[in-house]
């Protein structure tokens, strides 16, 4: 079985990581990618540590189906594995007393949920595979909380793994959907894994879906010095496959200007994001990347000719294109495609903003790319991760569905 190593959680865990957009490297598509930048976070990052198949993901009646007993024990296995307990499978986890193996294909409810994930939480407390400090649960209305449970639940509740409904009540005889199971298993990896984390020496700024050593991590580093994420959280996974919102970019955008004590044109904004769609274009952050430099690098700016196929000069965007190409900033493609209508994920948008902010002198700590890993290095790295999840997926009964 994997035992994962305290000091190796970010660096080994199943989780398939992804490269980053780099602009202007030539690295310029995620090795993995799974194609669910709009899904909710919990589902598209349970497909990385493998409790849910990317197209179960987009299946909606699958996603309302109601999970069984062994199911969600096998998929709790795997959360399990992930963070450091031996050994464990379902019939472990039967041995041990936190899988009932009675009926195991039959439904599971919202309250036999909670308290199988609280027996699994004592086990793993009890194994120090983490610690907490919170003692007490808050009972829901149509629940009381055991007091053998109290303390798990009580961790789970605090770190927002589980939470009630709107009515304060959990649903206690409600069937879990495979939806809603996918949830609690991934913030419960998510909380364990962050506090693991924490406890590692790190620079201080680590996240539960990369490596020390990825190459989005001085892009990261020199955005939160520039302001990026002054108005905004850095949750403990980066999820850089996600897309941007334009909530998301105008509040790191606006945490720049504030930092370098820049009233905003809320106006421009507002136009750039005047289709009001649910995530960024790629487009729209090139325009906003252009009002950096309008703002920041005015007087640094050239503008060259570009040569995209599907660009015009007629297009809004051109200008900023080629501001950016003066700038030698690439966003495009490979081919001589921008594909501007595409949405922006965090992965390009983070690396994108740092090409502009060192360009202009914000942040004096440009990424080193002869430092980062190439693509061979990302290449062993993904046949590392396939061989990891085989292992596991075979050890804890399932079909071999790695993706080749």
């Amino acid at each position: 079985m994997i035992k994962v190593d305290k000091h190796s959680i970010a660096g080994v865990v199943l989780a398939v990581i992804c490269v980053a957009v780099l602009a202007g490297t030539g690295i310029l598509n995620p090795i993995f990618a799974n194609g669910l930048g709009n899904a909710p976070r919990e589902l598209r990052l349970g497909v990385d540590i493998g409790i849910i198949q990317s197209q179960q993901c987009k299946s909606k009646k699958f996603l309302r189906s109601n999970i069984t007993k062994k199911d969600f024990a096998d998929k709790l296995a795997i959360v399990m594995n992930l963070v450091g307990v031996q050994n464990s499978d379902s019939k472990f986890m039967e041995t041990n007393g936190i899988f009932d193996g009675n009926n195991p294909k039959s439904k599971l409810s919202r309250k036999e949920a909670v308290e199988m994930m609280a027996r699994a939480t004592n086990y793993m407390l009890s194994d120090n595979i983490f610690k907490t400090s919170v003692k007490e649960a808050k009972d829901f209305l149509d629940y009381k909380i055991p007091e053998k449970y109290s303390i798990a639940i009580a961790y789970m509740q605090n770190k927002f793994v589980v939470r009630g409904l709107s009515n304060n009540k959990l649903g206690s005889n409600r069937m879990l959907t495979q939806r809603e199971a996918v949830y609690f298993l991934y913030r419960l990896y998510e909380a364990i894994s962050s506090d693991m984390m924490a406890e590692i020496p790190n620079e201080g700024l680590c996240f539960i879906d990369l490596p020390y050593g990825h190459p989005i991590i001085p892009a990261i580093k020199n955005l939160t010095v520039a302001g990026a994420f002054d108005r905004s959280i850095l949750r403990s996974s980066f999820d850089g496959d996600a897309f941007v919102t334009p909530e998301d970019l105008t509040e790191m955008t606006s945490g720049i200007f504030d930092r370098c004590g820049k009233e905003i044109d809320v106006v421009r904004l507002q136009t750039i994001f005047s289709d009001k769609e649910e995530y960024t274009s790629r487009k729209e952050l090139t325009l906003v990347l252009e009002y950096l430099l309008d703002t920041f690098a005015v007087n640094k700016q050239i503008t060259t000719q570009v040569d995209f196929v599907d660009v015009s000069e007629k297009d809004p965007e051109y200008p900023a294109l080629s501001k950016l190409s003066g700038a030698k900033i690439n966003p495009g493609y490979g081919n001589k495609i921008f594909a501007g209508n595409e949405f922006a994920t965090w992965f390009e948008t983070v690396n994108l903003l740092n090409e502009v902010l060192v360009f202009a002198g914000i942040t004096n700590n440009p990424v080193d790319m002869s430092a980062s890993a190439d693509k061979e290095d990302y290449d062993r790295l993904k046949e590392i991760i396939k061989k990891k999840k085989a292992k596991i997926q075979n050890i804890l009964g399932l079909k071999n569905k790695t993706e080749k």
